[in-house]
């Protein structure tokens, strides 16, 4: 199988690291040259994603994309991946499942145009199609640097350290404990590590049987569980905590914008889809299907602070 990575940040190269495991044959799009990739013995392909004739010639006889790009680069990337006879394409979707968005969806980033562009490809006489692999919250985003430090979401606001729930380094919190059901708030999570290996398992399924989504989970804990073992690894100091109420959550928001505090604007909105459970996976269906052992969050928080 010939795969092409559209990026070459550290999603795609985590991607390219585990495919370059295996007997697949792949190369990495990408804006500018990456020489350090190429060092690694990686394809690297430069590529402009505002020009359909040379996305259309760097995709002949690929048979799977994986992309992690957003906006309009993935729908020009859409659109040249159907011309280009591939025959499924996995968007840039590493989050929660699209199902749980809201309609008019802060957090969209033009992932919703994607999938329609996605849709309108799934219903030619020769169809594309596609694969969205839902895996909640990155474990990375509770590292030093957060996402950030590994080159991953630089362009949406809450990639940085302490962007989402808590800064362990700086023993800070600001949480949504409860839903406004009153249930425990519950998030799914997983390594960009396990990712790569789920993602290179579901590979040798082969991407022809894939169904719509994918979802896997490396763990499932409340957030009140995420706080407290996080404050255990740093030696049991309890953390400066803000617990926002589920019903105070618009207000907060309505605050942060009216001061143009867009760093908070972006916090308040990940904290909204937390609430709603978008992170949530009960039943992820990858999981049984693979020989994938996923580290659980406390042996990643070991891991990374103790």
């Amino acid at each position: 199988m010939r795969i092409a990575i559209a990026g070459s940040g550290g999603l795609a190269q985590t991607f390219a690291h585990y495919i370059n495991e295996t007997a697949h044959q792949f190369v990495i799009l990408s804006r500018v040259a990456r020489p350090q990739l190429t060092a690694l013995g990686y394809q690297v392909l430069v590529v402009d994603y505002d020009d359909q004739t040379d996305l259309q010639f760097n995709l002949r006889g690929i048979d799977l994309v994986i992309s992690t790009v957003s906006g309009n680069p993935q729908i020009n990337l859409i659109d040249a991946a159907a011309v280009s006879n591939v025959r499924r394409f996995v968007p840039a979707e590493f989050e929660g499942p699209p199902s749980r968005r809201p309609n008019n969806d802060p957090l969209d980033r033009g992932r919703a145009a994607c999938l329609d562009r996605l849709r309108h490809w799934s219903h030619k006489r020769r169809p594309m199609r596609s694969t969205i692999f839902s895996c909640g919250v990155f474990y990375e985003r509770f590292a030093r640097g957060g996402l950030a430090a590994m080159g991953i979401g630089l362009s949406t606001g809450v990639s940085y350290q302490g962007s989402y729930l808590m800064d362990i380094e700086a023993g800070t919190a600001e949480i949504v404990e409860r839903t406004l059901s009153g249930e425990a708030t519950t998030i799914s999570m997983v390594s960009v590590n396990d990712l790569g290996r789920f993602l290179v398992a579901a590979i040798a399924l082969d991407p022809q049987t894939w169904p719509g989504e994918f979802s896997m989970q490396g763990d499932r804990r409340t957030v009140a569980e995420v706080l407290q073992w996080a404050e255990t690894v740093r030696g049991g100091a309890q953390f400066s905590t803000d617990v926002i109420e589920p019903g105070d959550l618009a207000a907060h928001l309505q605050h942060a914008t009216y001061y143009q505090d867009w760093i908070k604007v972006h916090r308040i909105q990940e904290l909204i889809a937390t609430e709603q459970r978008r992170y949530d996976l009960v039943n992820p269906n990858l999981n049984a299907l693979v020989n994938v052992i996923p580290i659980t969050f406390w042996d990643w928080l070991k891991a990374h602070w103790a």
